[in-house]
């Protein structure tokens, strides 16, 4: 547990990344203002990409101890990985596995680099605190397997269970998993019927499959999960095969780890060949080895069944694969593994190879910790490990034009926008830099674009309307600050269509219309505090000084920095 926490302790030094930080977290109002009665109601309800009611709630404790400090949140990460490591020594040692092997499985499982971007990565807190309800559930069923008759002990299996569904839905398969343990290394199949086991796991298996549903539908609707156009069927086979070997070879060979890795249009046949080859042969082995050896079939069929639910057939996300989704699979084939090696290699031989290959795993780590240090970093380094992703290179644009390169970050956009000519969002903030960089006559295109790939979305066409103001282009802008209204339900966003309307009739000189504009935008959002100071300069031009000063004091109450306000409303007030 120390050894874990020395490795990650770096992360303190490190901030938010913006691929779902920002969502999650960053710029989530709900988790940014802390345990809240409302904010306990929302994290029970809302059903936000997942149904994971304890990581918010959990994000929002660290906001209300420690505020937003990113290096809170990462050692909460790094703590409950801790904790994991912990609980896979004393689950496997309840589980009678001799010291030593416990002791190096558990040590693998915590300084390997596949753990890195579960926890370096502070949204996947779902990843660590579903691990340690699920590595907890393990410890409980243990227990209980111990004294069944004891229903106390399979209450709190349950309850565990539950607590584990509400962090991830990835604990769906745990059922299945303590069937194979029943098998291996419990041997329960000796003693107790296979129809007792199995239904003694039905309760979990009903929880286990509401959970499952309702996941699909909320990615669904999220839009985060592939259609058979966007991910053919025969693709997404063929990345089933390739996925289940590419963790394992990843976990013999952990180099060139990416946060995200590019989709291919086909996989090489030789690759595809070889995996499958691999795969099946595993399979054989295990089987072969079912009564001499049961720890083999044991871990294969824990790893093939926990890993389900993300090896891609259901295809969510850009991904093929990624690193976070071997951290449950690699639970009880490491335990096997150091527990065959064991008895093969012997105790001293054993001690020498498993403290050596400890400490190359955690130098390795140590060094793709640094990889997450900011998102320039995180996002060069894939690109140079694992080119191609159109993700990556659109978060890395974002994290350029934030540093005010512009010309680099717009580079970023158009590689994103090659790997997919339809990427809407790459089309947008190509659109949005170059106004940025004051060259809007280059943001007509891509926004246009951008408003083609995304017809009922006003937020392109607001920005369309910016450039063509910039140009003078009055008129069109108008139409399509008026095509965005009908298109948006939104408050927020209406209240925004109206401010742009207002500074249209401002440069037309028309102070009266902008004046309107400018009220209707305040009604709808009283705190738009642009609007507010446009309506007090807007008053002051149509001579009528007092409202003009009382309005511009509202938006100096506000936003007190502004200087020039101050000297505005007093020369107002000294106005005949």
């Amino acid at each position: 547990m120390i050894l874990t926490l020395a490795l990650y302790l770096q992360t303190a030094q490190f901030g938010f990344i913006n691929l779902d930080d920002p969502g999650f977290i960053t710029e989530n109002p709900q988790v940014r203002a802390g345990l809240t009665g409302a904010g306990i109601w929302w994290a029970l309800t809302t059903n936000y990409i997942n149904w994971q009611p304890l990581v918010y709630l959990s994000h929002m404790l660290v906001v209300t101890v420690f505020g937003m400090d990113p290096a809170a949140h990462h050692l909460l990460n790094a703590l409950l990985h801790a904790c994991n490591a912990a609980l896979v020594f004393v689950v496997l040692r309840r589980m009678k596995l001799m010291l030593w092997p416990s002791a190096i499985a558990a040590a693998v499982f915590a300084v390997h680099p596949l753990r890195v971007e579960s926890v370096a990565w502070v949204t996947e807190r779902k990843d660590v605190l579903s691990a340690l309800f699920w590595l907890l559930t393990m410890w409980a069923y243990v227990r209980y397997a111990e004294a069944p008759r004891e229903r106390k002990r399979y209450w709190a299996v349950i309850g565990l269970f539950v607590l584990g569904l509400m962090s991830k839905p990835m604990l769906v398969t745990l059922p299945v998993c303590l069937l194979i343990m029943d098998y291996w290394p419990l041997k329960r199949w000796q003693t107790e019927s296979p129809r007792s086991l199995v239904l003694e796991k039905a309760p979990m298996a009903v929880l286990a499959s509401v959970v499952a549903v309702v996941t699909i539908i909320t990615q669904q609707a999220a839009g985060a999960m592939a259609t058979l156009h966007d991910v053919p069927l025969g693709l997404r086979a063929a990345n089933v095969v390739r996925s289940y070997a590419m963790y394992l070879w990843k976990t013999i060979w952990p180099m060139d780890l990416a946060i995200v890795y590019p989709f291919p249009e086909q996989f090489p046949p030789i690759e595809l060949a070889a995996a499958a080859v691999v795969l099946v042969a595993l399979s054989y082995c295990a089987w072969k080895k079912r009564e001499s050896e049961p720890w083999w079939i044991a871990a294969w069929l824990w790893y093939i069944i926990s890993a389900a639910p993300t090896i891609g057939f259901i295809q969510v996300g850009p991904q093929p694969w990624a690193d976070r989704y071997s951290y449950l699979p690699s639970i009880l084939p490491l335990g096997a593994v150091a527990y065959a090696l064991w008895r093969r290699l012997g105790q001293t031989m054993f001690r020498a190879a498993g403290v050596t290959a400890v400490a190359l795993l955690a130098v390795l780590s140590w060094v793709q910790i640094g990889k997450w240090h900011d998102d320039v970093t995180l996002y060069r380094h894939a690109i140079a490990v694992a080119p191609g992703a159109g993700t990556v290179y659109l978060n890395l644009g974002v994290a350029l034009e934030k540093e005010g390169k512009f010309n680099e970050a717009i580079a970023n956009y158009e590689i994103a926008r090659r790997v997919n000519e339809k990427d809407y969002t790459a089309n947008l903030n190509i659109g949005l830099t170059y106004l940025l960089a004051g060259r809007p006559a280059e943001a007509v295109a891509p926004l246009e674009q951008a408003a083609q790939l995304r017809p009922t979305y006003p937020i392109p066409r607001y920005h369309l309307s910016r450039a063509l103001v910039e140009l003078s282009k009055l008129d069109e802008a108008v139409a399509q600050v008026r095509k965005a209204m009908q298109l948006s339900p939104s408050t927020g966003v209406q209240a925004t269509l109206h401010m742009q309307l207002g500074m249209v009739s401002y440069i037309r000189k028309d102070d009266a219309a902008a004046l309107a504009e400018f009220r209707e935008a305040l009604r709808l959002d009283p705190a738009y505090w642009p609007a507010r100071k446009n309506a007090g300069i807007a008053l002051g031009n149509l001579g009528r000084n007092k409202e003009a000063a009382d309005e511009l004091q509202v938006y100096l109450n506000a936003n007190p920095n502004d200087k020039d306000v101050a000297a505005v409303i007093a020369a107002l007030r000294n106005a005949k």
